[in-house]
This record gives C-alpha cells, sequence and structure tokens, in this order.
C-alpha cells in the first residue's frame, strides 16, 4: 500500500501531472517524485511524518522544474502549497 500526492499542471504549457508516492509497508518507505510519465526518482525522506515527506518530494520537484513554466490548468501561476 502506498499514498500518492498528486497534482495536474501544465509545464510550460502542456498538460502533465506531477506525483509524490509515500510509503509501501510504512509510510517513509519508498519514497518518490514523478514527472508526466518519466522514470521516478526516489528519495530518503527525513521523517516518517506524511506532511514532512510532502514537502520534501515538492521541493525536490521544484528544482527539477526549475527553468520552467509551471501552472494550474487554467494558467495561474502554481503555488506549491
Amino acid at each position: 500500500m502506498s499514498i500518492r500526492w498528486v497534482r495536474n499542471v501544465c509545464i510550460d504549457n502542456e498538460e502533465t501531472t506531477v506525483e509524490i508516492q509515500i510509503g509501501y509497508k510504512v509510510i517513509g518507505d519508498k519514497c518518490y517524485t514523478r514527472i508526466g510519465n518519466e522514470i521516478e526518482i526516489y528519495f530518503y525522506n527525513k521523517s516518517d511524518n506524511r506532511d514532512e515527506i510532502v514537502l520534501e518530494g515538492k521541493i525536490l520537484l521544484q528544482k527539477q522544474l526549475s527553468g520552467k513554466k509551471v501552472t494550474y490548468p487554467d494558467g495561474r501561476t502554481y503555488d506549491w502549497e
């Protein structure tokens, strides 16, 4: 079982999803980020707290998307909150 944080966004005007997976056997196991259909990028979390793991994933996604325009599907700038 795993928990996923998934959001529909536009990256450089192309619709896609960004995803963070949290846990496999326990909440902090097998964490990864993924953009669209790209290969997952696994990371070691610093906490077993869901909100903190999601924040770590968001920071990683923001780094991966640095220099790209990330918006909601309606064109508003994505706020990462």
